[in-house]
């Protein structure tokens, strides 16, 4: 019985690790997938992956976003000891250390109790707003340091790499200006899709490939602001297209020129 239970915790703990690391966008393309299986079988973990990356958008939406105030640039600046500074300082130091621990732990939770305030009011993005999902898989790739699953500039490698992965065949182009640089999955309303990564100047653009009918995958009139990040959404004859960038706008609609432009020429006719 004790070992029994003893197990049932140490699953337990596991799920909530692997739940955590979803959000933080922290799994990788197989393990996301198979994560994605799990909450298709246990709609109480789908609930709770639901709840947490509500309260996750509420904080991104609705928290402040300020310049910290000099009082704490000071606090922080006092932290640094000056040169030659004695050991009877170290005492002092410490003190002004926990001081400023204790400010940054009273703002967080600050931040956390209005966000629990706005989860409350249910602000969450629909489901089938696909932009918002890419928006939140671009920037946690960022912030993770991994913007793509495999590497490479060669079209011809990265996309037998997506094909065995991605129900959509992915449509790559090489663009004069936006090398590409790799490629990687990411799942949408639990469809893994070809995600191609391009580089502008220091600038990534992610452009995700859905089937043309898919939900929420509209084509827009011009390029949208989600988050900070750009957005543009086009289609052809075969597939829709989300392309998301840290990139002025200026920059992303060349890209989506030169690429609808490339895709173009890649599928007309050859000549008799």
């Amino acid at each position: 019985m004790t070992k029994d239970l003893a197990m049932t915790d140490r699953d337990a703990n596991e799920r909530f690790l692997r739940l955590n690391a979803a959000l933080d966008g922290e799994l990788d393309a197989m393990a996301s997938l198979a994560f994605e299986r799990e909450m298709r079988d246990d709609p109480a973990l789908a609930a709770e992956y639901e709840r947490l990356a509500a309260l996750r958008d509420a904080i991104r939406r609705h928290s402040p976003r300020e310049a910290a105030p000099q009082s704490l640039q000071d606090r922080i600046a006092a932290l640094v000891p000056p040169p030659g500074a004695a050991a009877a300082a170290v005492p002092f130091r410490r003190r002004a250390w926990l001081d400023a621990r204790a400010l940054a732990l009273a703002a967080s939770l600050a931040v956390l109790g209005f966000a629990a305030g706005a989860g409350l009011m249910s602000l969450r993005a629909p489901s089938s707003d696909v932009a918002r999902t890419l928006v939140s898989d671009f920037a946690s790739a960022a912030i993770a340091g991994q913007p793509f699953d495999v590497a490479s500039s060669d079209r011809h490698t990265v996309k037998p790499w997506l094909a065995g992965r991605a129900t959509v065949s992915a449509n790559i182009v090489d663009l004069a200006g936006f090398p590409l640089v790799g490629g990687r999955i990411a799942v949408v309303d639990r469809i893994p899709a070809p995600t191609l990564v391009y580089r502008h100047n220091e600038h990534l653009i992610a452009v995700t490939e859905l089937p043309p009918d898919f939900k929420g995958a509209r084509a827009g009139g011009g390029i949208e602001t989600i988050d900070g990040y750009h957005v543009a959404r086009w289609r052809d004859a075969n597939l829709a297209y989300v392309a998301v960038s840290d990139a002025d706008e200026t920059a992303l609609a060349e890209f989506v020129v030169a690429f609808r432009h490339a895709a173009g020429a890649a599928t007309e006719p050859a000549p008799p």
